[in-house]
């Protein structure tokens, strides 16, 4: 027999978001009045950036319910998606080749080998006063791939199947469904399947296999899945976190969510509550009856299980890698954490590798960041390593605003707002006009200055000469859209472009374009090249 809480009547939402942000606010200053003279900065933090931060998210549930609504916003991104952006959604459908190219297709091909391999052997380690870890780029443009490619679930079905459970409550309630919760269930599992076919079709064009594995929390909501390699001489697992799509309002009250919570039920310190609680929620709901951690553990356990039964060496434990960008890439990074902490949840089935993040924002406060730096450590030869890629001026990558020392994070309160400091070892991707060298990579503050060998695994793959064609013919078709089908206001500024989205990205600020996929995929390119052409020299 199972129990669980009885429900409890809860604002949802935007309220949520405000009850929570005012009461940690509150209690901030009830329990340590007198930090308004030792922390002043921080006190005028909390005074002022949460209430406007509270003020704009609901400026911009309003503005993006008139517009998606009512000004024909949501029509418009569809056409706009379907005539020129390969039926993506809007992080994806101003590059669609990143997905789409055969240049991509061959890339991750060539990188399945190395993806498979296991856990370098560290008794072999150079003999010199530094530990080395090895940064892959060719694992990152995979990584940052695959992180893209997550987006790309029709959310329409996702919506779909949260109405379907809605319906079934309220005539359950009423006992007027014809239905049974069994069959409510199938056709809800059928309709996140739907969801994930684009998602499915492309993975298969890169020799990999794909499936969801949990909504984060909530339908709708952040969105884990794996992907996997059948090769039974070298399987593995890669599991990836989609981030935030900007049409998705609840996953904005996720980012913002930026008082700290209390990590050590499942981590250690604190750590951001938004990404915290979707990843491991304190309050389970009949409504949100969910525990996404257990989900995405039990999945990965049983895919391995399955993929040493068909493995040419079933007692080798299959490697798993974490990925994510922005919002994902956080939830990646505390799913790190747990398995650093915790190698027993995945058992012997499993050997965690590495963890490539795309723009990660701070996830967690000092204490977070010291004792996720001891358990790399832990012990000295372990090499599961957090990559946290920044491209350029990302401002994502650089908030929420923190101290980000370890000698002020020793001293500073463990409330104080600016409490925040990053994990892992950065890569940052250079200015073209600024710096030669494309990479710059360093450790977070507490973490170990290791030595870092950059290499480049992919191999060549033969040219698809056909699909370069039929790349080349589908990219010189004739194309009219129907213009008739956009909403009235816009109709005329359609018929005198080209590609209206070229136009709209032009737009972004260009510390929110350097957040963009495509744009960390490129500079990792140049880095590529760079670093190619170093090793032909050496060689040489």
């Amino acid at each position: 027999m199972s129990f669980t809480r009885k429900k409890r009547m809860r604002p949802s939402g935007y309220w949520r978001y405000v009850i929570g942000v005012y009461k940690n606010l509150f209690l901030a200053f009830y329990f340590n009045w007198t930090v308004i003279f030792t922390a002043p900065l921080s006190s005028l933090a909390f005074i002022f950036i949460y209430p406007v931060i509270s003020y704009l998210l609901f400026a911009f549930e309003i503005c993006l319910k008139i517009f998606m609504d009512y000004g024909g916003g949501t029509e418009l991104s569809k056409r706009i998606s379907l005539d020129y952006g390969c039926n993506f959604g809007v992080i994806n459908w101003g590059a669609p080749h990143l997905l789409l190219s055969e240049k991509s297709s061959n890339l991750i091909q060539s990188t399945l080998d190395a993806l498979g391999q296991h856990q370098p052997d560290t008794s072999k380690e150079p003999i010199d006063e530094h530990r080395h870890r090895t940064f892959d780029i060719s694992i990152a443009q995979t990584m940052t791939i695959l992180s893209s490619l997550v987006y790309e679930r029709f959310d329409e079905k996702v919506t779909e199947a949260h109405n379907v459970a809605l319906d079934f409550k309220k005539k359950n309630k009423g006992k007027r469904s014809s239905i049974t919760a069994e069959q409510v269930e199938a056709e809800m599992k059928k309709l996140i399947w739907d969801s994930e076919r684009p998602i499915r079709k492309i993975a298969r064009g890169y020799g990999l296999q794909f499936a969801g594995v949990t909504e984060l929390k909530s339908l709708g909501g952040p969105f884990c899945g794996l992907f996997w390699s059948m090769d039974p001489d070298k399987p593995f697992i890669v599991v990836a976190f989609k981030g935030t799509t900007p049409t998705n309002y609840s996953e904005f009250l996720v980012d913002a969510t930026l008082q700290r919570t209390d990590a050590r039920s499942y981590l250690f310190g604190s750590a951001h509550e938004g990404f915290y609680d979707s990843l491991f929620p304190s309050q389970i709901d009949d409504e949100d009856a969910k525990d996404p951690y257990y989900a995405i553990q039990c999945a990965v356990k049983s895919k391995a299980r399955q993929l040493q039964e068909s493995s040419n060496d079933p007692n080798r434990p299959i490697p798993v890698w974490i990925t994510g960008h922005s919002l994902g890439a956080a939830m990646g990074t505390l799913l790190f954490a747990r398995w650093l902490k915790c190698p027993e949840d995945i058992g012997t089935h499993c050997i965690i590798r590495d963890a490539y993040v795309i723009g990660l924002p701070a996830v967690g406060d000092n204490d977070f960041a010291s004792i996720f730096a001891s358990y790399s450590n832990a012990p000295l030869g372990r090499t599961s390593t957090l990559w946290r890629i920044i491209n350029k001026s990302d401002i994502i990558s650089r908030i929420p605003p923190g101290y980000n020392n370890m000698t002020i994070g020793h001293y500073v309160p463990q409330t104080d707002f600016f409490n925040y400091s990053h994990v892992g070892h950065a890569v940052q991707i250079t200015h073209t006009m600024l710096d030669p060298n494309p990479l710059w990579i360093y450790p977070s503050t507490h973490q170990t200055n290791l030595k870092v060998d950059v290499i480049v695994s992919d191999t060549d793959v033969p040219k698809n000469r056909k699909r370069q064609l039929e790349e080349k013919r589908i990219s010189n078709l004739p194309f009219a859209p129907m213009i008739e089908k956009y909403p009235w206001w816009i109709q005329p500024w359609i018929k005198r472009v080209v590609n209206p989205i070229p136009i709209l990205e032009s737009f972004y600020p260009f510390f929110l374009r350097d957040h963009i996929p495509i744009h960390y995929f490129e500079g990792l390119e140049r880095a590529r090249a760079y670093y190619k052409t170093r090793d032909m020299c050496q060689n040489h």
